[in-house]
């Protein structure tokens, strides 16, 4: 799924028509967009199932402050749409899921472990699960149509340019796909937990 499609972008840039050639364009801007998004944010924000290995948590872990011991469990992708299996390592043990069972989960990406912590080695639990949006977000989708509209409207990052002796300036970033501080603020919702 991409985060726009070339004639969202035509008519973001209020153009008639594209060529093919401007379609390929686009399709190549929205996918640069698309990255620079994702690079900033540290996961993929499309939905998608993926399969983890995850090392225990310790009680002494920023993460769990005000939890008691090691009974949560943080996923590195969300939101969280579908948990599989949850699959403690050393024992081959499948977990069942359920609020008497062996653990429950929510959208914000946390494995809750029921009536015991989750063990506390290094690549203690496989998790196989479902995370990321179905649809983008608004947000999201208005910020990569402006990135890649950035790319198209000035493709070679002219800055400057003077006519007296005819000189020249270019930007060093990509396509003029720079994210501002209010991106960067905007994206901070989608960071992933490391």
């Amino acid at each position: 799924m991409a985060y726009a499609t070339p004639d969202e972008l035509r008519r973001f840039l209020r153009e008639e028509a594209f060529t093919p050639d401007d379609t390929a364009t686009a399709e190549l801007l929205i996918e640069l967009a698309h990255g620079v998004i994702e690079e900033e944010t540290g996961q993929a924000l499309e939905s998608s199932e993926d399969t983890v290995i995850l090392d225990g948590p310790t009680a002494d872990d920023s993460r769990f402050q005000g939890a008691t011991g090691s009974r949560r469990l943080i996923l590195p992708r969300w939101p969280v749409t579908a948990v599989a299996t949850v699959t403690l390592t050393e024992t081959d043990e499948d977990l069942v899921h359920g609020p008497g069972e062996g653990y429950t989960w929510s959208a914000a990406g946390i494995l809750h472990r029921r009536r015991t912590d989750w063990p506390t080695h290094q690549r203690a639990v496989e998790v196989t699960y479902t995370a990321g949006y179905t649809t983008i977000p608004p947000g999201l989708k208005r910020l990569a149509l402006r990135l890649a509209a950035g790319g198209w409207s000035n493709p070679e990052r002219l800055t400057s340019e003077a006519l007296g002796d005819h000189s020249k300036g270019w930007a060093a970033d990509a396509l003029g796909m720079e994210l501002t501080a209010a991106d960067r603020r905007t994206l901070g919702a989608y960071r992933a937990r490391t």
